[in-house]
């Protein structure tokens, strides 16, 4: 089987994965350079975490709400206004830093803008990429996506480093202004010169009837809601896992400097590039969708308990390889029939509703891990957390629909939840249309 995550077939993908890239360099640079400004001015760590914390909630708990304007335009039109958007509000901050001016206020209501902005943004580039690949080539366009990402997850944070040690934390904003005006320019080239996506159905719809119709179509379709409801137990107990458990775990009780801790972010990192490239591929090609994403559940989990368990630092940064390549076979692979069974005039609102309740217990994970880890300890804790992960497989046994969308080929997944799932999409004795 030939994999080619780094040249994908269609340029209007290419384009699309350019201007994403570069925006998501720019955000590396722009969220180190405004964390240094601000503690620069402010001198305080809980002012900022606060700050940091309002922007991601903002972010998590706006997405039901703002996706239906990703289905309701021309999606790469909406993203070029989204890009802009954003790209006018780091100038203003661009134009703060250079006359001097720090309004703790101001600053907080620009990255709640920006969050809110990003809570749609992505949604929407996730829906737009079956309609930029040829049929039976998401997956691939998927991994290839996560390829970038993860190189970006690597680099990214060196190059903003690097700036604001280099010069400042303002040359930092204004180079990330510059970067983001970048992908601006990408998004319009994919305007110009591919005339795709058009939204045929349901642009007349209200907010209110969209919005609604987002809630509506995730609890019908059993499989996204499974999946759902599955995600959401995995980033209560991962999320404060790779957050808050490891860094202390590091730190406090293996008393090791922060260089061990980049380490086993490096290693993580590598394993999510390794298995885009070609790791996930073989995996589902030899053993199928369904098996693929049950060993990334059976993996992550073992993994995370073996980590602490093990007691070695060097053998720990080993196995965040291998939680970085169990984390491709869940999300590549779930991501996949997603943006594929899903009818495309629901598809940002989809993506952003599992988003949205995947994401739900985050901030309430991070909350409790400091107090379940102080009364258990580490070690229990985290075997608690591993465990939980690896019981997920024998959940996804036991859901019908589950297996049955996981075992469909990419091609038969195309329209499958809506001849599956009709009454999620459709009024009651309503004519189909082609969505």
């Amino acid at each position: 089987m030939k994999v080619d995550a780094f040249m994908p077939s269609e340029p209007r993908f290419f384009l699309l994965q350019t201007g994403a890239s570069l925006g998501t360099v720019s955000g590396h640079i722009f969220r180190l350079a405004i964390a240094w400004w601000c503690l620069q001015v402010t001198h305080s760590a809980a002012t900022f975490s606060s700050l940091v914390a309002i922007s991601v909630a903002a972010e998590i708990y706006l997405k039901p709400f703002l996706a239906s304007f990703g289905d309701r335009f021309n999606r790469i039109k909406f993203i070029i206004v989204c890009q802009f958007a954003v790209s006018g509000i780091i100038t203003l901050f661009c134009l703060a830093s250079y006359l001097g001016y720090f309004n703790l206020v101001a600053i907080t209501s620009g990255l709640v803008v920006m969050s809110a902005i990003s809570s749609v943004r992505e949604p929407t580039i996730m829906g737009l990429i079956p309609d930029l690949v040829a049929e039976g080539e998401v997956t691939q366009a998927i991994s290839h996506r996560s390829t970038i990402n993860s190189l970006i997850m690597l680099i990214g944070p060196v190059i903003a480093a690097s700036l604001i040690s280099l010069f400042s934390a303002g040359v930092a904003l204004y180079i990330s202004a510059l970067v983001y005006a970048s992908s601006c320019i990408a998004f319009i080239i994919l305007w110009f010169k591919y005339d795709v996506d058009t939204v045929s159905t349901g642009e007349k719809e209200s907010w209110f009837y969209k919005t609604k119709g987002a809630f509506k179509a995730i609890y019908h379709v059993k499989s996204e809601l499974h999946i759902a409801l599955i995600s959401s137990v995995i980033n209560l107990t991962m999320f404060p896992f790779f957050s808050v458990t490891i860094p202390y775990w590091i730190s406090t009780e293996l008393k090791l400097p922060a260089t061990y801790l980049g380490a086993f972010e490096f290693s993580f990192a590598l394993g999510l590039i390794a298995s885009s490239l070609y790791i996930n591929a073989f995996v589902r090609a030899w053993a199928g969708r369904l098996k693929n994403v049950l060993f990334g559940f059976v993996l992550l989990g073992s993994s995370v308990m073996a980590i602490v368990l093990m007691g070695n630092i060097y053998m720990s940064i080993l196995l965040a390889f291998f939680c970085g390549m169990a984390f491709i076979f869940i999300n590549v692979n779930l991501s996949t029939l997603r943006s594929t069974a899903t009818p495309r005039n629901y598809r940002t609102r989809m993506s952003a509703m599992a988003g949205f309740l995947s994401s739900l217990a985050n901030p309430f994970g991070v909350a409790i891990a400091g107090w379940y880890i102080s009364l258990l300890g580490v070690v229990p804790f985290t075997v608690i957390s591993g465990a939980v992960v690896v019981l997920i497989a024998p959940v996804i046994l036991c859901s019908f629909h589950l297996r049955r969308a996981l075992s469909l080929d990419e091609v038969e997944m195309k329209g499958y939840y809506e001849k599956t799932y009709p009454d999620a999409f459709y009024k009651r004795g309503q004519q189909k249309q082609d969505a």
